[in-house]
């Protein structure tokens, strides 16, 4: 994965952000995006979205790996700034009360989606692995 030095897309996203999250408007319309979210809707929306042109879909095939490398060093800072500011025992009693208004079903379907694909692509994660493991040795 290469590094680049110039600003991009996320960097002017989060200096905006940045300045926003101070403003108690944006807040109030966080809050109420998000309090008017209709789960129901989201499997028609990524069937419109992946079947209506074949070129965007291609489009964001292409963009794989950046949007794929934007989204594991966020969930891994995510990660690390949870184990930093929530103990464990907080933390837990949080996922619980947020696992009662899950989907539990739906949930139950994506975990074993995502295990039957992680099954049949482990050998592609395991190689990547491997490889990343004997440039890190190299490095040393």
């Amino acid at each position: 994965m290469a590094y680049h030095e110039t600003r991009g897309i996320i960097d002017s996203k989060r200096r905006i952000l940045e300045e926003i999250l101070g403003k108690t408007a944006f807040k109030d319309s966080l809050r109420h995006f998000l309090n008017n979210l209709d789960p129901e809707n989201s499997p028609q929306l990524v069937r419109t979205f992946m079947s209506r042109d074949v070129e965007v879909t291609l489009a964001l095939a292409a963009a794989l790996p950046a949007v794929a490398n934007a989204i594991i060093l966020g969930l891994d800072e995510a990660i690390s700034q949870v184990k930093d500011k929530f103990p464990p025992a907080l933390l837990n009693d949080f996922v619980q009360s947020l696992l009662e208004d899950i989907d539990g079903e739906s949930l139950a379907r994506l975990m074993a989606g995502a295990k039957e694909l992680s099954d049949q692509l482990s050998p592609v994660f395991k190689a990547v692995r491997d490889a990343a493991g004997e440039q890190e040795r190299e490095e040393s």
